[in-house]
């Protein structure tokens, strides 16, 4: 199963009233015990990058992380989720790699 939309699968989460875990991710190994988790028990999951891990981390490498756990659970829905984008710029980017949900913060003044 290929990454689906947030909204897919808050969707059936509503129909089947049960919630659905969103977590930050920042490595390899998180994403690993996350998706074990998840693909013991059967359940969707939601893997965000946050705006802390882009502070060290390109997006891109999260991106083809979240990919290769999505390979290795191909039964499993997966939705990579861009966690509160700083600017629009980033979140173009979350959409150019391929994130199938991006969230925009606008309470942020960078202005100052």
């Amino acid at each position: 199963m290929p990454l689906v939309p947030m909204k897919q699968v808050l969707a059936e989460a509503r129909k089947g009233r049960y919630g659905v875990g969103a977590y930050n991710v920042n490595n390899m190994e998180q994403i690993q015990a996350l998706m074990q988790g998840a693909s013991e028990t059967g359940t969707p999951i939601i893997l965000q990058a946050s705006k802390g891990a882009l502070e060290y981390s390109k997006m891109i490498y999260l991106k083809h992380l979240i990919q290769a756990a999505v390979e290795d659970n191909p039964d499993l829905p997966v939705v990579c989720h861009l966690d509160h984008g700083p600017d629009l710029e980033v979140c173009k980017q979350a959409i150019a790699l391929g994130f199938t949900s991006v969230m925009i913060d606008g309470s942020i003044d960078y202005a100052q």
